[in-house]
């Protein structure tokens, strides 16, 4: 296939994308052999200021307004940065997570994203980058679960969000998961710090009682105390799991 012609069949997609939509060469569904000459149609698109580039190969069609040019919502721009070619790469924790997650009402300026393997922080196209390092293993369908355990991780420092409140809410997302994603979430929690098996532990005594949580308990140092600052009215089951 001729280069003019992949330039053409790339302009015509291109034009079905609406504006701020991030896109990579996997959006074309075109052999590897034509990839050359799809680097090449995006880069020259690029230079002619049809399109704007977020990072290597990642691409949106920019719109522009009277108040400037707009750029990509953040959940556009969190899903470029955790996916590559259809592969999942990170997640989104931090602040924005929590504010999403009703935990706090606090805004931040940067976005958080939770690699295998860490970044240098950034700032693109507005928006401040920082990567956090993660040894659990990260796939599509665990990611809300690794969501809520940074949750449990991070209680304490949750900006604005009283710990007896967010176990609160924490718990009321516990109570709507299937016992087979809470038995892959404690498998996950493994690779997370004792003090947030513990609260896992604790909270799933309290608000899913039916579930086994042996294999917590056996993980923790019974000696081991974790101040978290939880009272008993909230979560009556934290003694057992020498939550202060």
């Amino acid at each position: 296939m001729k280069s003019v012609m992949i330039s053409k069949i790339v302009k015509k997609v291109i034009d079905k994308i609406p504006p701020g939509k991030i896109f990579d060469y996997s959006f074309f569904s075109l052999s590897p052999d034509k990839e050359q000459a799809l680097s090449k149609t995006l880069s020259r698109m690029y230079k002619n200021g049809e399109l704007a580039r977020v990072s290597k190969g990642k691409y949106y069609k920019p719109a522009a307004t009277r108040f400037g040019q707009l750029r990509p919502k953040e959940e556009e721009l969190v899903n470029a940065l955790t996916s590559n070619n259809n592969a999942q790469t990170g997640y989104l924790t931090g602040v924005s997570l929590y504010n999403q997650m009703g935990l706090t009402s606090q805004v931040s300026n940067s976005l958080v994203i939770a690699q295998n393997t860490p970044q240098p922080n950034k700032k693109l196209i507005g928006y401040n980058i920082r990567y956090t390092k993660r040894a659990v293993k990260i796939k599509k369908e665990y990611i809300p679960l690794l969501q809520l355990l940074d949750a449990f991780r991070d209680i304490k420092s949750i900006p604005d969000a009283p710990v007896d409140q967010s176990v609160k809410i924490l718990g009321a997302k516990i109570i709507g998961l299937s016992d087979k994603d809470i038995q892959t979430m404690i498998n996950l929690s493994k690779d997370y710090n004792p003090a947030t098996r513990a609260l896992l532990g604790a909270v799933l005594n309290h608000y899913r009682p039916v579930i086994k949580t042996d294999i917590l308990l056996s993980l923790l140092n019974p000696l081991t105390k974790f101040k978290i600052g939880i009272s008993d009215k909230v979560l009556g089951t934290r003694q057992k799991w020498n939550i202060l």
